[in-house]
């Protein structure tokens, strides 16, 4: 080999390598980072600084959002209308509602009878003597006890006929049969008022003894 073709191979290789150098990919260059905002935030009542802006907080991601509860397997849907079993019967439900409107009228004629129970009582006792032709009390005196059992009596009333409302609207609402309750409460009533006349009745001594003698008889 010539030294001139040794000088062209020695320039050939030197402009491969330059050629290689220049082709090869650089690293990518990071760009700077952006200075902290060292500006303080306002507080409440404070003016914010010249020139800060509030961003909002951006939306959590589905993936970073909580996980929404899991739904209960096998828990019974919850019916969007009433149940048909939770209609009221037509039929049970007029008979109830007449049945209240007479227990109403009932309660209220109760309540008078037992106010005026004591100034009816002579009258009572005319009639019952002439039945058996006795001589009655010319006059009733009713004892302590008498107005006590009447306020009792009265209250028991309204008692029990705002309870028989407020049971049979409740079993009405539910589907079931309601149209017996104003019966049941009508027969409470008049227990109530016998009791509270057998209480009335017996406060007044006179009274006593000529219902306790029996009636004379005549040869």
């Amino acid at each position: 080999m010539t030294r001139d073709e040794a000088a062209r191979q020695h320039h050939s290789g030197r402009a491969d390598e330059a050629a290689t150098g220049a082709a090869a990919p650089q690293p990518p260059v990071a760009p700077p980072a952006p200075p902290a905002d060292e500006r303080p935030r306002p507080r409440y009542g404070e003016y914010a600084p010249e020139g800060w802006t509030w961003q909002p907080p951006a939306d959590p991601s589905p993936a970073q959002a909580p996980d929404a509860p899991a739904p209960v397997v096998g828990a019974a849907p919850v019916p969007a209308y009433p149940q048909p079993g939770a209609v009221a019967r037509p039929t049970d439900r007029a008979w109830t509602v007449a049945l209240l409107v007479f227990g109403a009228m009932g309660a209220i004629y109760n309540v008078l009878s037992l106010v005026a129970l004591p100034s009816s009582m002579v009258r009572s006792l005319t009639l019952t003597a002439s039945m058996f032709g006795t001589t009655p009390p010319s006059e009733f005196v009713p004892g302590p006890a008498a107005p006590v059992a009447i306020a009792v009596g009265v209250i028991a009333q309204f008692a029990l006929w705002f309870g028989a409302l407020l049971w049979s609207r409740a079993r009405m609402r539910a589907g079931a049969s309601s149209w017996w309750i104003p019966l049941l409460a009508g027969v409470a009533a008049f227990i109530v008022v016998m009791a509270v006349t057998y209480v009335v009745a017996f406060s007044d001594p006179a009274l006593v003894e000529f219902l306790l003698t029996p009636p004379s008889t005549t040869p």
